[in-house]
C-alpha cells in the first residue's frame, strides 16, 4: 500500500533534518558514545514492541506495552535525543554549528510533542477504542501514553515473536521493524564517519 502524500512529505522533512544534523555535527568520542547508547535503547524498545504488536487484530498489552501505550514513539523520542547528543551540540552559541544544531533539534522535539504525538495518540486511540472497547479503555486508564510506568500492567502476557518483528506472521502479518533498526544503524555510522573525518 502506497503511503499518503502527507506521510511522504513528513518523511522527507525528517530525512532533511537528519542530513542537516549530520552536516553541522561536531561529534566527539564522548558525545558519540552517549548518543549511541540512547539510540540503541530506542532501537531496543522498538525491536521489543515489533515482536508484540498485532495492530488491529488483537490489542497489544504484552512486552513493552505493559509499561507504555506507545513503545514505538518512545523509541523515536530516544532516537531524537540520542542523535542530538551524538551530534555534539553545545551551548557555545558563538559557533554557528551549535546554533544550527540547536534549531534542528528544537524543531524535532516540538514537532514530536506538539504535532506527531497528539495526532497519533488521538487518531490511534480513537481507532483502538472503537475496535476493542472497554478492554482498551481499561488499558488506557492504567498505562501512560509515552514515558513508561515503573511496574508492568499485566493482563495478557505473550512471548516476543520473531515473525511479528520481521513481518512474516501468517495470522497477524507483522511490523518489518528490522528496516528501522538497519536505518538507524546506518545513520549512526554516518555520525561516526563525520567524527572520524573531523579528527583526521
Amino acid at each position: 500500500m502506497s503511503k499518503p502524500l502527507a506521510e511522504k512529505l513528513r518523511l522527507i522533512f525528517v530525512y532533511a533534518l537528519l542530513a542537516l544534523a549530520i552536516y553541522f555535527s561536531r561529534p566527539t568520542p564522548a558525545s558519540f558514545g552517549i548518543g549511541a547508547v540512547l539510540v540503541a535503547l530506542g532501537a531496543w524498545w522498538r525491536v521489543w514492541a515489533g515482536g508484540h504488536l498485532t495492530r488491529n487484530a488483537r490489542l497489544a498489552v504484552s512486552g513493552p506495552y505493559e509499561y507504555t501505550r506507545n513503545p514505538f514513539y518512545l523509541g523515536r523520542f530516544l532516537f531524537i535525543v540520542g542523535f542530538a547528543v551524538m551530534s555534539g551540540v553545545g551551548f557555545d552559541f558563538s559557533k554557528s554549528y551549535n546554533i544550527a544544531l540547536t534549531i534542528i533539534f528544537v524543531v524535532a522535539i516540538i514537532g514530536f510533542f506538539f504535532v506527531y504525538m497528539p495526532r497519533k495518540e488521538q487518531r490511534e486511540g480513537d481507532r483502538l477504542l472503537e475496535i476493542f472497547g472497554e478492554e482498551y479503555a481499561t488499558y488506557r486508564k492504567n498505562v501512560p501514553p509515552l514515558f513508561p510506568r515503573f511496574t508492568p500492567f499485566r493482563t495478557n502476557p505473550r512471548p516476543w515473536s520473531k515473525d511479528l518483528f520481521l513481518g512474516r506472521d501468517q495470522t497477524f502479518g507483522g511490523n518489518k521493524e528490522h528496516w528501522t533498526t538497519i536505518g538507524v544503524a546506518l545513520i549512526s555510522v554516518l555520525f561516526l564517519i563525520r567524527m572520524l573525518t573531523l579528527k583526521s
